[in-house]
């Protein structure tokens, strides 16, 4: 009898508990604020900021594995810049109500990377797909035209992808796909 009471006394406390939550999504809808023309000059100052941010760190980071302490030590001194600047950039933003600016920025520059690797990867598969049709269809002038356009793609590949490192983009070959 005494564990038929404790029973009925715990699914009375789970009704009640499970009755008294409330649901998840939001009542209001949220929409975007809108960006003025000043916040969003400012934020692409903020982006440029930490593109030479990051920059700076990699240069930094790269003179200091050759040994060279000298120019490590200019570029940790610029750095140093660069972040009072994104910090002075960060709390004007903040003034005027953007959430988390430095944030935003990173998050679009690692976006901005992401996408120039995807147009590259397109553009290597586009110009190779005219390269075999040049030879299958016996044009040897395109073909070996379109071999340095897809030279070409792939350096700048090889740019944007070390770009992207740089800017902090991880498992860039999942992202590509």
């Amino acid at each position: 009898m005494k564990r038929l009471g404790l029973l009925a006394a715990g699914v009375l406390f789970a009704a009640v508990t499970f009755a008294q939550t409330t649901s998840t999504t939001p009542t209001t809808p949220t929409t975007p604020a809108t960006r003025t023309p000043a916040e969003k000059a400012q934020m692409k100052d903020l982006r440029t900021d930490v593109r030479v941010l990051d920059k700076d760190k990699a240069a930094a980071k790269a003179a200091a594995k050759k040994g060279d302490a000298v120019t490590a030590k200019a570029d940790i001194a610029a750095a140093k810049a660069e972040k009072a600047d994104i910090k002075a950039d960060a709390a004007t933003l903040k003034s005027e109500g953007v959430t988390k600016p430095v944030k935003t920025a990173d998050k679009q520059v690692k976006a901005a990377d992401v996408k120039a690797v995807k147009t590259d990867v397109t553009n290597l598969k586009a110009d190779k797909a005219a390269e075999q049709a040049d030879v299958k269809s016996g044009n040897i002038t395109g073909a070996q035209a379109e071999q340095k356009n897809v030279k070409a793609d792939k350096k700048d590949l090889k740019k944007d992808i070390k770009d992207a490192k740089a800017d902090g983009v991880k498992h860039l070959a999942r992202k590509v796909k």
